[in-house]
């Protein structure tokens, strides 16, 4: 598998009663990437890219944690992983994550554990089991595909690839805590950011942070959902 990009999804729903907590956005850890590609599972469950990918809920479930961990240890070695915590305990368990990737890492990877990697698509096809599942395995491809297709090239800027919030999380501010720090640190660089949303809270959360759209919307095939690229240009 290449990399495959997902949208963007709003910010998830906190547990009936219990107090709001206050998200902040840091830096992820290496050691969290476990925990993280689980929040992103569970935010992206019922986005509808990956209901379309993966149209039975069961093998959804199974798959997600597989291909977060994939991009997860593929943004890490760039420092491309955002999580956001209750501001008030460093110990509680992630509201969310953003995936991203800085100027140039997109077209060309490069420092990665390939023996990693390889391991990793092993895991995610043991996932997908395309033996038994041979339909999802070609909507990912075509996801895949259409997105590199479309993706700017020559013009610098850093691609969010993955923000989700996990569903017992919303009303935190974790999404908008979590694009926030993206925006901070683009602009620290004086670059562009680019992504591609999947949905109306998604594209309200990117467009709240100055990411406009650009070009017309990613069609897949089969009546699948439309992704909708968007580019913030340097500030």
């Amino acid at each position: 598998m290449t990399t495959a990009p997902a949208p963007v999804r709003p910010a998830a729903a906190p547990p009936a009663g219990a107090p709001p907590a206050r998200a902040v956005a840091r830096p992820a850890r290496a050691e969290e990437a476990g925990a993280l590609s689980r929040v992103l599972a569970a935010a992206f469950q019922e986005d509808p890219l990956t209901r379309w990918a993966f149209p039975d809920p069961e093998h959804r479930a199974r798959v997600l944690p597989a291909f977060f961990r994939l991009h997860l240890d593929r943004c890490l070695p760039h420092h491309g992983v955002l999580t956001a915590r209750d501001g008030a305990d460093a110990t509680a368990a992630p509201l969310g994550a953003l995936l991203f990737l800085p100027p140039g890492a997109w077209e060309d990877p490069g420092h990665h554990d390939r023996a990693a990697d390889r391991a990793a698509e092993r895991a995610l096809d043991r996932a997908i089991d395309t033996a038994r599942h041979p339909d999802c395995a070609r909507r990912l491809a075509a996801i895949t595909r259409r997105q590199e297709r479309r993706h700017p090239r020559h013009r610098p800027h850093f691609y969010l690839a993955f923000v989700g919030v996990h569903p017992d999380a919303r009303g935190t501010g974790a999404g908008r805590a979590l694009i926030e720090a993206l925006t901070t640190e683009v602009d620290r660089h004086g670059q562009a950011a680019y992504a591609e949303t999947s949905s109306t809270g998604g594209a309200r959360l990117c467009a709240s942070a100055g990411f406009t759209r650009f070009g017309e919307a990613i069609a897949l095939p089969g009546g699948g959902p439309r992704l909708n690229p968007v580019w913030r240009g340097p500030r």
